[in-house]
């Protein structure tokens, strides 16, 4: 019995419970030749994860990856695969370890929130992309400098593909330093430059499952939310996701249906009296006679309803909601599409609805080249309600460079070039072009001198500078369909203007046809019609063009002639 294959399984975490996922590991699972035969349970140390080695079967040689990729060895494809292998452990490795301990000497535990959020915004302006992503990739290089100090060294030798290293940083956010640390050490000690791809992922997941799923995943509770997304293809809608423990959605679930079907028995009854019809939002159950199906009940009661806030009291909404609609797609010459909020496109046939819903209009001008909002100014502190409703549409998100919070409702005014409350002569002026909107974390920050923008009157570009980490440029937002329209509307004008000279020329009478062009234009008719009805007769066109003894051979004369006009002779042509 001493040789045959032994599984050493790990004790029991004191807070797994009887259906954690490590109080077993089937026993099929181990082979003969599997490494994990030779660990001795004594290795695996009373609440750390297990030892066990993860080895290949055979090392990882261009050979063996060609076979892997399964294609013909010494072949065009052969050499693109190993050329991208090359690529990927050395170049790709090496930018990514650079970039990474960059990013790290930007993060210190020590800082506070303002430090982080300066150092967030030099790491989003330097990658290009958004503040949240450059918060997360500054978490993201801490915790790979820090907490897998082994295995970012083997991304470095170019043994650990980055994909790999990616989601082994994913899937250890919610262990402790010490526990990534342990992972980092077993990890480590892998044949991670032979080992496949789902081996690796296999593998990892078993360590990391070991710690409980608590420490894997957030709890129901933790992730209640809800979320808002926009449809991404434009058409007007969007989705409401609501994240919770299930009892609490199922049981709003029940609430909102048993609301939707009292509402339709209402309906029903309201159709058979005349009484009013309850939430008939656009008139259908009137026009059609026949309730509101479900679904839609259930969609009008939830939008429709009160909101419950437990006594707080909860302000009425300090700006409507904005659409933008073009004016030629409001009269029906353009299907441009509107803007909602300034940031969610809605399709043209929408727009036309809300706004012939709409009590009024407000006309907002834009510049047709650019598509700038035109400023409206002020020379007072205090920011107009005009002046503001412009403002949501110059920023309907942050001003910040690589800040997208929506500052359409929950947002604040701020002075580019500070007012003087004093001397207002002396200070920045309340107007739109010394004018942007902050969320309030970067309204804060920027009073504190921590962030100090500078605008060019000429351009309109605006400076930043991030403490002392970054200097970075951004450009006023402008209405996203103005320029096309522009356009097509100097097309429409270019055209207008060719069809009046055009119509000019006629009305000169330079295109017109003499007498005698016309003459001869209908002479030209008259023997092109008779030639088509001779050849197409079955005794003239039925045999092939080439044929001598056929009616299109070279003796015969062809079709007879017609009897002349007056001032014609032979055919005209």
């Amino acid at each position: 019995m001493g040789d045959e294959p032994r599984l050493d399984v790990p004790p029991r975490p004191a807070s797994a419970r009887p259906d954690d996922p490590v109080a077993s590991v089937p026993a099929a699972s181990v082979r003969p030749d599997d490494p994990v035969a030779s660990i001795p349970a004594a290795s695996v140390r009373p609440g750390e994860p297990p030892r066990r080695p993860v080895r290949a079967r055979r090392p990882l040689t261009p050979q063996s990856l060609v076979e892997r990729a399964d294609v013909a060895p010494r072949t065009a494809e052969a050499e693109t695969v190993l050329r991208i292998y090359r690529r990927r452990r050395e170049q790709q490795a090496a930018f990514y370890v650079a970039e990474m301990q960059d990013l790290a000497s930007l993060w210190s535990e020590g800082d506070e929130d303002d430090e982080k959020t300066l150092h967030a915004l030099a790491a989003a302006a330097g990658l290009r992309t958004k503040l949240g992503r450059g918060e997360n990739r500054l978490r993201d290089a801490h915790v790979a400098v820090t907490d897998l100090p082994a295995c970012f060294a083997r991304v470095g030798a170019g043994e650990l593909p980055v994909d790999w290293f990616e989601w082994l940083l994913r899937s250890v956010l919610r262990l402790t330093s010490h526990q990534r640390r342990q992972v980092d050490e077993r990890v480590a000690t892998w044949q991670l430059d032979a080992i496949d791809v789902e081996r690796f992922y296999r593998e990892l997941r078993l360590r990391i499952d070991w710690y409980g799923r608590a420490a894997v995943q957030e709890t129901p509770r933790e992730q209640r939310a809800v979320h808002l997304t926009p449809s991404p293809d434009g058409d007007g809608t969007g989705c409401l996701t609501v994240v919770g423990p299930i009892p609490e959605l199922l049981a709003l679930g029940r609430r909102l249906d048993s609301a939707a079907r009292a509402v339709q028995d209402a309906q029903r009854q309201a159709l058979e009296t005349g009484a009013p019809i309850p939430f008939d939002l656009d008139g259908d159950v009137a026009r059609e006679g026949r309730p509101m199906p479900l679904p839609a009940l259930r969609y009008a009661v939830m939008t429709r309803s009160p909101l419950a806030t437990g006594g707080v009291e909860v302000p009425e909404p300090a700006f409507r909601i904005s659409v933008v609609v073009p004016i030629l797609t409001l009269l029906g010459r353009s299907h441009a599409p509107a803007t909602l909020d300034g940031t969610i496109p809605i399709p043209a046939r929408m727009a036309r609805e809300l706004a012939a819903k709409a009590p009024a209009f407000e006309r907002v001008l834009a510049d047709p080249a650019r598509g700038g909002y035109a400023p409206a100014a002020s020379r007072t502190y205090r920011v107009s309600r005009a002046m503001a409703e412009n403002l949501r549409l110059i920023d309907p998100v942050c001003a910040v460079p690589g800040c997208d919070c929506n500052v359409m409702t929950v947002g604040e005014s701020d002075h580019i070039e500070e007012f003087d409350l004093e001397h207002p002569a002396r200070g920045g002026p309340t107007t739109i072009e010394n004018l942007h909107r902050l969320c309030r974390r970067h309204h804060r920050m920027k009073t504190a001198g921590l962030l100090d923008p500078v605008r060019d009157e000429t351009t309109g570009v605006t400076r930043w500078r991030i403490g002392e980490l970054a200097v970075c440029d951004s450009r006023p937002d402008g209405d996203l369909v103005t320029r096309e329209l522009g356009q097509q509307l100097r097309r429409a004008w270019e055209q207008y203007e060719a069809d009046l000279e055009f119509e000019a020329i006629l009305h000169s009478g330079a295109l017109d046809e003499s007498p005698q062009e016309r003459l001869d234009a209908i002479e030209e008719q008259r023997w092109g019609e008779h030639l088509l009805e001779y050849w197409s007769r079955p005794d003239t066109g039925g045999a092939e063009p080439d044929d001598p003894d056929g009616p299109h051979g070279p003796d015969v004369p062809g079709p007879p002639g017609l009897d002349p006009r007056d001032g014609y002779g032979p055919p005209p042509f």
